[in-house]
């Protein structure tokens, strides 16, 4: 009997063994590699996210590319929108010149002095006043050149009053204007030189 007994007993701690084996596997090797294998799942799912938004990224550039002409032209007429100096004579002689154009007199023109833009850094707004004289229509059509596409300089009406004008023409009306012109100096140069001649 002792040695069935003894059989019993090495047959329960082979099986204790066995069992202890078999849970120390689990959870010391096949618990850590499916943990391991998760975190490789969530990492190629965020890898395929991020491709899928590279993919957009590399069609838009390619997009941008095939109209780079257009882009550097829209950029460089931002720039130029933009000059590095005041540019204030020749933009006076554009703002006669457009009045000229369209029958409009464009006189009694006075330059501020440059301020700094608090809202865009590095840039800086010139005031100018002046007044324009001519028919409604040639008002209309001067006021269509400042603002439209063909001006090439950023400019921004501020205010606008109209008076009946002291030309001898009874249809002429008086436009006064105080217009902001904009500059972007380079960085470091400070406030733009204003000359008007």
């Amino acid at each position: 009997m002792t040695i069935r007994y003894g059989n019993r007993l090495w047959l329960a701690a082979g099986f204790l063994v066995v069992v202890l084996l078999v849970a120390g596997t689990y959870f010391g090797v096949v618990s850590t590699m499916s943990t391991d294998a998760d975190a490789l799942h969530d990492q190629t799912g965020t890898a395929q996210i991020q491709m899928v938004a590279l993919r957009k990224q590399i069609a838009k550039l390619e997009a941008d590319k095939k109209n780079e002409k257009q882009l550097t032209a829209t950029r460089d007429a931002y720039r130029d929108a933009l000059p590095a100096d005041s540019g204030v004579p020749a933009f006076l002689r554009q703002l006669q010149a457009s009045g000229s154009e369209v029958g409009a007199d464009v006189s009694a023109l006075t330059v501020g002095t440059p301020t700094k833009d608090e809202s865009v850094p590095g840039v800086w707004s010139i005031e100018i006043q002046l007044i324009a004289d001519g028919e409604p229509d040639e008002l209309d059509d001067f006021l269509g050149q400042l603002q439209g596409s063909d001006q090439k300089r950023a400019v921004l009406i501020e205010s606008a009053s109209l008076a009946n004008s002291e030309s001898q023409n009874p249809k002429d009306l008086r436009l006064s204007l105080t217009v902001k012109a904009f500059v972007a100096p380079p960085v470091g140069a400070g406030a733009p030189t204003v000359t008007t001649n």
